[in-house]
């Protein structure tokens, strides 16, 4: 039985590696988040997109479903038990645990409050971006997703804001309109919801292969160094034609 959050790629990795390696296995029980939960980044219509390819995948995928406890060959769920020998646990990401010992105002899910200029509220000379952050568009006031295209203009801005700030010129607040967003579901498989140029109130969606090419084409853009992406694409290259490894051998000297 697989438990935890099949929104981000640990979940969808496990679920594939036992797809792959062990075929035999009919019953692999699937449970994650409520589907209003499911990567909120994305739309509606998107985020049922990825509910389907994820019940396309063999085992049972099932929504709405908490995990309570887990016991010798049982599983306690939040609508009942079920017998489970093996029980495999992905969780989602979360802000670092050290900012619950910083005396600063933090949300719902941990992260610290700051304003549009990124200065954390009551204090003076202290920002916060990113993952650890709760930072809210200046446009529309929503909380910006801690995704890597959000990550990076904030830093630009708050870079800029920071020296601003030191020389005695006004902050810039932040706002970024997502470019969209993209998930594996399976084997090269995703789905793709992408804003269409100068019209941002409309978004162009597709699934299957090519949305999985595409995203694996930004994915090996983005990493730094010539080096790295040639290591990572021949690793995929590899994958094309072989399972992937799931030994892994630890030195422990």
């Amino acid at each position: 039985m697989v438990v935890g959050d099949f929104s981000l790629w640990p979940g969808v990795l496990v679920r594939r590696v036992i797809a792959q390696n062990h075929p035999a296995l009919r019953e692999v029980n699937c449970r994650g988040a409520s589907a209003n939960e499911l990567r909120p980044m994305q739309s509606a219509a998107q985020r049922g997109a990825d509910v389907a390819g994820f019940k396309a995948a063999p085992g049972h995928f099932r929504l709405d479903t908490r995990l309570k406890d887990a016991q010798p060959g049982v599983v306690v769920l939040s609508d009942g038990e079920i017998s489970a020998a093996t029980l495999v646990w992905t969780a989602g990401t979360a802000p670092n645990p050290l900012l619950k010992s910083l005396p600063v105002e933090r949300d719902q899910r941990g992260a610290v409050v700051v304003d549009g200029t990124f200065a954390v509220r009551g204090y003076r000379d202290l920002w916060a971006l990113g993952d650890c952050a709760a930072v809210s568009d200046a446009k529309h006031g929503k909380t910006c997703p801690p995704t890597a295209q959000f990550a990076l203009r904030q830093a630009e801005v708050l870079a800029k804001n920071i020296r601003a700030q030191l020389e005695g010129r006004p902050t810039r607040t932040f706002h970024f309109d997502s470019l969209g967003a993209m998930c594996v579901v399976g084997h090269q498989t995703a789905c793709a919801e992408l804003t269409i140029p100068f019209a941002r109130t409309r978004s162009l969606r597709f699934s299957g292969f090519l949305a999985w090419l595409m995203w694996r084409g930004i994915y090996l853009s983005k990493l730094p160094g010539i080096e790295r992406k040639i290591r990572v694409l021949m690793d995929w290259t590899v994958e094309l034609f072989f399972p992937r490894d799931i030994v892994q051998t630890i030195d422990l000297r």
